[in-house]
């Protein structure tokens, strides 16, 4: 299967409106059209959920695609061995329904946004699901 696969036939068809796949250096490995994560913004994020730590995005958020996302909750060390994660709601005016979760893998960091009127019904919870099982996928395949 080939990233851009991962991008169309997983995260969109699961009801998330943009997704980008990223290596921890930022070199773009697939995204959906239109959605661009810049290679800094992929390498703050990839560095963030390899840390120990979240608090410096607690109180400031963080940059996707050139929007900014408050930081809601995420996951660096968990100790039954889940993918680092990180979730954030857009700050931006009239945009506050959309939704980010970030997952960190061996090799690249799977970002994705929810938007419930673009999602053909799918929850939060229903994609989050999704983009889970595709890291852990990733991460089981050694990427």
């Amino acid at each position: 299967m080939s990233w851009q696969s991962y991008i169309d036939d997983q995260l969109l068809a699961a009801g998330f409106c943009y997704a980008s796949i990223n290596g921890h250096d930022g070199s773009l490995w697939a995204c959906s059209k239109g959605y661009t994560v810049l290679p800094e913004e992929a390498t703050k994020l990839a560095e963030l959920l390899g840390g120990s730590s979240l608090e410096s995005i607690a109180a400031g958020g963080f940059m996707l695609a050139g929007q900014k996302y408050a930081y809601t909750r995420g996951e660096v060390d968990d100790d039954e061995g889940g993918v680092p994660f990180l979730q954030g709601r857009c700050k931006e005016e009239g945009k506050s329904s959309q939704g980010c979760i970030v997952m960190r893998t061996s090799q690249a960091v799977i970002i994705a946004v929810h938007d419930p009127a673009y999602s053909g019904g799918a929850t939060f919870g229903k994609v989050n699901i999704e983009i889970a099982r595709i890291a852990d996928y990733f991460v089981e395949s050694g990427f």
